[in-house]
């Protein structure tokens, strides 16, 4: 199983950059995902207990899944109204990608890689983070990070529709069940197919993890 780092080191040199005004102006506890020291070890030796039938992980005679409750935790969300989810919208999502950016429709589609989807990659959206301020600047910080960190499908690029993905989370929505069901199913994926590579967010799943394991593993935080 591939577990992916993808432009996590300099998603961190960001945040450190930046002064603590700045640092409470963005989601502070979200961020606390790029600092989640991951023990690649450990999360393949569970994922191996991921039972594709029942879709849980069993112990013997224990299962365990993550809950929308417990992953809307990990996201440091708390909503007024959990069941305002995220749902993909039937739109050009290059619009709305071309505003987040503060460049020209045409522009942003010349840019776009077609990856099993349009995706637009990270150096484009460092750029523009570089010409940006205030809350459009914190909002590309945003976007990388979900596109890279939380569904993180190609290295270097970001899926254009997490633009939309991000103005509905501006607006209340809760992201949490979108995250689960992805990682469910890439679980769901690599057990029935052997593939080895997992283009889900491994921090979020290994932070579960070690949540339900403290009392076994001395090398937690």
């Amino acid at each position: 199983m591939g577990c992916r780092r993808n432009r996590k080191d300099e998603l961190q040199g960001i945040w450190e950059s930046w002064d603590e005004a700045k640092k409470t102006c963005f989601w502070d506890k979200l961020s606390q995902i790029l600092f989640v020291r991951l023990d690649v070890a450990l999360l393949k030796a569970m994922v191996c207990f991921w039972d594709p039938t029942y879709w849980c992980f069993t112990f013997n005679e224990v299962d365990m899944v993550p809950t929308i409750r417990e992953y809307l935790s990990l996201l440091y969300y708390d909503f007024r109204d959990p069941l305002r989810i995220y749902w993909k919208r039937n739109v050009d999502f290059r619009g709305p990608l071309a505003n987040l950016m503060e460049l020209p429709a045409d522009t942003v589609k010349s840019r776009l890689k077609d990856k099993n989807g349009s995706y637009i990659s990270w150096s484009d959206i460092r750029n523009a983070m570089g010409k940006a301020s205030g809350d459009i600047h914190l909002a590309l910080f945003a976007f990388a990070v979900y596109g890279l960190i939380v569904f993180p499908k190609a290295l270097g690029y970001v899926n254009v529709e997490l633009a939309d993905f991000l103005i509905q989370n501006e607006k209340g929505v809760n992201p949490a069940p979108a995250v689960l069901a992805e990682t469910i199913i890439l679980l769901n994926f690599i057990r029935r197919k052997g593939d080895r590579r997992f283009l889900g967010c491994t921090l979020l799943l290994f932070v579960w993890m070690k949540s339900h394991f403290r009392c076994l593993y001395k090398l937690f935080p």
